[in-house]
């Protein structure tokens, strides 16, 4: 059963006019979501924005061959994004 309150909402996938940003290693944009009421980490791949609408592509773990991943709109009062710009330099 979908809990449609904590449920993060599918979007459709950017149609060919949209300006999709894709993520390099070094930008890592993680975001806490629920999918069909299991909880998961989603790390993004892609984003573009259409009628003041964010969507993400997320890739999501802990088993991301079995999991629902795919494009979901970034909806802050559902999910929780943490964003690390440098993640893959260390000093």
């Amino acid at each position: 059963m979908i809990d449609s309150w904590r449920d993060a909402e599918a979007a459709p996938a950017p149609g060919e006019t949209a300006r999709v940003r894709r993520y390099s290693p070094y930008e890592v944009i993680r975001v806490n979501l629920f999918v069909d009421s299991a909880s998961y980490t989603g790390i993004a791949r892609a984003s573009y924005e259409t009628d003041g609408r964010l969507a993400y592509s997320l890739l999501l773990w802990p088993r991301p061959d079995r999991s629902l991943s795919g494009w979901y709109w970034y909806d802050p009062a559902r999910m929780r994004r943490r964003i690390y710009p440098d993640a893959g330099i260390r000093p």
